[in-house]
């Protein structure tokens, strides 16, 4: 009876729970000369994960997540946790976790005011990556609507762009009520810019706009160091980043419920180039996990792309 006692006490504060998890989106898409089949996903990436925490007691826990990605459309060679792997603790100070970042900070200030909320057809641009490798992530608890999120990866991790550099992201969103407001900075250890933007919800209609500054940058040349994370060989004093131009991104876009119908509509300009985008898109959900979507993308210059498909999430 003891025995049964002391399991019994053990496991009221050590539960552990597991969720697997998923998104399976596929379409068609028609560009300016081809139609093909896109199982890539015309929505949404598709994906299998799993997540999960153990209750440590004291309001500790320990929490992981391990997520990759998938090609519906045909088999293709995937690496598991290929979109993210990491294992932390969370508690009243917040969460840290350690290893491939799922999303980084400045992806998660793009989603919280892009009105096609990241899909793939979405035309915002943000500074950053989507994830960082070897990096140490922080998120803060929700303090009367703000949320700071912070990633670093150190320099010796951070060798395939940069033998002396570590990389670091940083990232703030409010929302509070109808009101929305995210501002990041990254800095990869090569290239570095910032983001702002904002969001309003009327009701009827939510409005949407935000910037985004990317530095330019010299060339990165070649270094011993890096070349096992390089997909390409390369010889002394080539390049394993080509130097880019600065560049300013502007965009405004509209999102508008009618029942189950969801409407979209958004406009990306360059500072300085004649490459203006525009998007129009349409969702309808067929149940709380399935929708369907149809879109239409045109940049200045070129003909426009079409694209429709169907996501279930699971």
């Amino acid at each position: 009876m003891f025995a049964l006692a002391a399991v019994a006490a053990t496991s009221a504060f050590a539960q552990s729970t597991v969720t697997m998890y998923g998104v399976v989106d596929a379409g068609i898409t028609k560009g300016a000369t081809t139609t093909t089949f896109t199982g890539g996903g015309i929505n949404a990436t598709p994906r299998l994960g799993f997540k999960g925490e153990e209750d440590l007691g004291g309001g500790l826990k320990a929490v992981f997540q391990v997520e990759t990605g998938l090609n519906s459309g045909k088999e293709a060679a995937s690496s598991i946790g290929d979109r993210g792997a990491f294992v932390g603790l969370t508690g009243a100070f917040g969460t840290v976790t350690m290893g491939s970042s799922v999303l980084t900070p400045s992806f998660y200030a793009r989603a919280a005011t892009d009105p096609s909320t990241t899909n793939n057809y979405s035309i915002v641009k943000y500074a950053g990556a989507a994830r960082l490798d070897n990096s140490i992530n922080y998120t803060s608890p929700v303090w009367n609507g703000l949320t700071v999120r912070a990633s670093m990866v150190q320099k010796n991790d951070n060798t395939a762009n940069s033998a002396s550099k570590g990389a670091n992201d940083i990232s703030a969103v409010y929302a509070n009520g109808p009101l929305t407001l995210a501002a990041s900075a990254s800095n990869s250890g090569y290239d570095k810019g910032n983001f702002v933007g904002a969001a309003y919800d009327l009701g009827m209609v939510k409005l949407f706009a935000n910037s985004v500054k990317v530095a330019g940058t010299a060339a990165v040349a070649y270094v011993a160091s890096n070349i096992a994370d390089d997909t390409t060989a390369n010889t002394a004093g080539s390049e394993d980043v080509a130097a880019t131009a600065s560049a300013k991104y502007t965009s405004y876009g509209v999102s508008a419920p009618f029942g189950a119908w969801t409407l979209q509509a958004d406009m990306r300009t360059k500072k300085g180039a004649a490459d203006d985008t525009y998007v129009l898109s349409a969702q309808y959900a067929l149940s709380k996990r399935t929708s369907f979507t149809a879109y239409t993308a045109k940049t200045e210059g070129a003909k426009a792309a079409l694209g429709a498909g169907v996501r279930h999430n699971f």
